[in-house]
């Protein structure tokens, strides 16, 4: 029920030059842009950490020249 009211709060929103969001929606929109920001980062830090490990698995295999 608690989440269907969030929901409702950030969807009845438009960034328009017309309007302020109220203190509740901006709170809301920006609570939700951070879960969306340190979901993606965490993320991007797995795929690094795996590219980085294949990386170096290469470079220890590889003859010394």
């Amino acid at each position: 029920m608690k989440s269907e009211i969030k929901t409702k709060l950030i969807d009845s929103y438009r960034f328009t030059s017309e309007s302020e969001p109220t203190d509740e929606q901006l709170r809301l929109l920006m609570k939700e842009v951070g879960n969306d920001v340190r979901k993606r980062a965490e993320s991007a830090k797995k795929r690094f950490q795996i590219e980085l490990q294949q990386l170096c698995s290469i470079k220890i295999n590889q003859p010394i020249k």
